[in-house]
């Protein structure tokens, strides 16, 4: 993960744009005089810590998903079992939907972070260590899955890692398309997402 350090001011900065996702605003719409009035500080103090307003939400959104990983990663650490981490995952993809954060996932699994700022890889801002901390969860829900003798498939492991981001893939569709589902709800959700995992793990 990454352990940058940031001033107190800019961490408030953050949180400021951070608020402002969660209250519905659009990522590409919030100007830095809406920044300075939620983080409550004047715009000019923006500019002394940030080049720009892009440059202020992609570190903002960077800083949230750091924090966020360690989280997630201590939830998921703290089950014991291959299904109790595997719906932890599910329960911490349906909480950031309900913060209004799963604005941040749709970034990921699209475009990507570093295409949404571009000129911010010169900078060293890159997603690329939260992918790498994701396949690395994932392995270790794996590796629990085979000691708790429910990988069977001798598949490689690129398929394994794919089992396992399709059948959370499902659940996170679901999520973001509920109203498409109205008859389904989460625990049947949460229930298919692990069938389909089990069966591609057999």
């Amino acid at each position: 993960m990454n352990k940058k350090k940031y001033s107190d001011k800019e961490i408030t900065i953050f949180d400021g744009v951070i608020n402002l996702i969660k209250e519905g605003n659009n990522l590409y719409t919030i100007k830095v005089a809406d920044i300075a009035k939620i983080s409550d500080v004047g715009k000019g103090t923006i500019y002394d810590y940030f080049e720009s307003k892009e440059q202020a939400i992609s570190k903002a959104l960077m800083y949230y998903m750091d924090k966020e990983m360690e989280i997630s990663y201590n939830r998921i650490m703290g089950k014991e079992s291959f299904r109790d981490k595997y719906y932890e995952i599910l329960f911490i993809i349906k909480d950031s939907y309900r913060s209004n954060m799963f604005i941040i996932n749709t970034i990921l699994s699209s475009a990507g972070f570093k295409d949404f700022y571009k000129h911010l890889a010169d900078e060293g801002c890159n997603t690329s260590y939260f992918f790498e901390d994701i396949n690395n969860t994932i392995k270790h829900l794996l590796e629990i899955g085979k000691k708790d003798g429910i990988v069977k498939t001798d598949e490689e492991d690129y398929y394994l890692l794919m089992a396992v981001r399709g059948a959370i893939s499902t659940f996170s569709h679901y999520i973001g398309k509920k109203e498409h589902y109205r008859s389904i709800d989460i625990e049947e959700a949460m229930d298919t997402s692990y069938k389909i995992l089990l069966k591609s793990l057999k």
